[in-house]
C-alpha cells in the first residue's frame, strides 16, 4: 500500500529546477487532513515537466573505526588503511564528478587528532586527511553518532570543528521510533544541545537523515522532505517546525525509477521534492573489487541519469537549501508501507 502524505502547493520561481519550461496550467485542488473534511486549497501551478529526483551518496564511519584501542599499533595500522581508502574514494568522486558525503563517528576523529602529524600529512598537502578531502577534493563532511562511550552528536560536531571541517547542521542518522529504547530524542535539537565529552561546546542540528531502526531491520520506505511535528507524530509535517527530515527511500536504482513514475502517473504533484539516499558502505569503500562493482552497477548508471537530467546528486545541506529556495520549504513526503 502506498500513501502520499502532506502534498503541498507552491509556485515555482524562475530559477527553480521545476521551471524547466513554460508553466502549463493552474488548477484548483482540495486537501484533507487525517480524519477531517476536505478543504479548498489555493490554486496549484504545475510545471510541464517533472523535477529530478534528488540523490545523496554518503558513507557512515562507525565508532568501531579504527580497530583496537586508540594509541596502540593495531589502531594506527587500521587508521592508516582507512586513511588510504577514503582518499581513494574522494579522488574517485572528484574524477567522476559527483558529490560524496562522509559522516564519521567520534573514534576516528579522536584518532585523527593523534595520528595526523608529520610525516603523515606530507602526502595530503600538509593538511589532516579530513581537511584534505574536504578542501582539496570536495568531500562534504557531516556528524554521525550512535551517542555511545560518552560522546553525543554535539561532541562529534566539536571534533569536526577542531579538525577544521565543521559547520554543517546535519544529524547524520538516528532512530526515529519513540517506542524503542534506542530512540534518539531528535526533538531536543529544537534548541542547542550541550556536549557530553566537551560540555563547553553547544550545537544544534536541524537536518535529520536516515530515519532508521536498530540494525536497519525495519527502516521505513519514505521519500521527500518534511518538518516532523513531534516525537509522536514524526510523519506529520509541521510547516512551523525548525527541523527537517530527509527521506531515504530504497537505496537502489529501481527506487529512483519508481519515484519518477510517481510524477508521471500523477500520484505525486510535480511541486513535491522527492529524495533517495544511497549508503556507500565502508566495506565497499575499503575493497577495490567491491568498489569497482559498485561503480559498474550503481555509480555509472546513476551518472547517466544525472547527465540526462533525471537526478541531481547533492549533499544534505545543499538539499535543504534547494528545498527552501526552489520548493518554498513546503513539506511533502511519500511513504510506502
Amino acid at each position: 500500500m502506498t500513501t502520499l502524505l502532506s502534498v503541498v502547493v507552491m509556485s515555482c520561481s524562475s530559477s527553480s529546477p521545476l521551471d524547466q519550461s513554460e508553466v502549463s496550467t493552474t488548477i484548483d485542488t482540495t486537501t484533507s487532513t487525517s480524519g477531517g473534511p476536505p478543504t479548498q486549497a489555493p490554486p496549484l501551478t504545475l510545471p510541464l515537466s517533472a523535477p529530478p529526483i534528488y540523490v545523496v551518496l554518503f558513507t557512515h564511519i562507525e565508532d568501531s573505526t579504527p580497530k583496537g584501542d586508540l594509541g596502540t599499533p593495531v589502531s594506527l595500522v587500521s587508521y592508516m588503511d582507512w586513511r588510504d581508502d577514503i582518499i581513494a574514494m574522494a579522488e574517485l568522486a572528484r574524477d567522476r564528478g559527483f558529490t560524496w558525503v562522509l559522516q564519521p563517528d567520534w573514534k576516528v576523529l579522536v584518532a585523527a587528532q593523534s595520528y595526523e602529524v608529520a610525516p603523515v600529512i606530507e602526502s595530503t598537502n600538509g593538511k589532516n586527511v579530513l581537511q584534505y578531502i574536504h578542501e582539496d577534493l570536495g568531500v562534504v563532511i557531516d556528524p554521525h553518532s550512535h551517542e555511545k562511550d560518552g560522546y553525543n552528536y554535539t561532541d562529534v560536531a566539536y571534533l569536526l570543528e577542531q579538525l577544521g571541517v565543521g559547520g554543517t547542521t546535519v544529524i547524520g542518522g538516528h532512530i526515529w521510533d519513540p517506542s524503542l529504547p534506542q530512540f534518539a530524542h531528535w526533538d531536543r535539537f529544537r534548541n542547542e544541545v550541550q556536549g557530553t565529552q566537551y560540555p563547553m561546546f553547544s550545537w544544534r542540528g536541524d537536518i535529520l537523515m536516515g530515519s532508521g531502526t536498530p540494525n536497519h531491520t525495519n527502516d521505513p520506505t519514505v521519500s521527500g522532505i518534511w518538518h516532523p511535528r513531534d516525537a509522536q507524530h514524526y510523519w506529520e509535517d509541521d510547516p512551523d517546525g525548525n527541523i527537517i527530515a530527509v527521506g531515504a527511500y530504497k537505496n537502489d536504482l529501481e527506487g529512483i525509477t519508481a519515484l519518477a513514475d510517481l510524477y508521471d502517473n500523477g500520484s505525486v504533484d510535480k511541486t513535491c521534492m522527492l529524495t533517495s539516499t544511497f549508503h556507500v558502505f565502508p566495506k565497499v569503500v575499503s575493497s577495490p573489487v567491491e568498489l569497482e562493482k559498485w561503480q559498474t552497477e550503481v555509480l555509472t548508471p546513476l551518472l547517466t541519469m544525472r547527465d540526462q537530467g533525471e537526478v541531481v546528486i547533492t549533499d544534505f545541506s545543499e538539499l535543504a537549501n534547494t528545498f527552501e529556495t526552489d520548493f518554498a520549504g513546503q513539506g511533502c513526503l511519500w511513504q510506502e508501507s
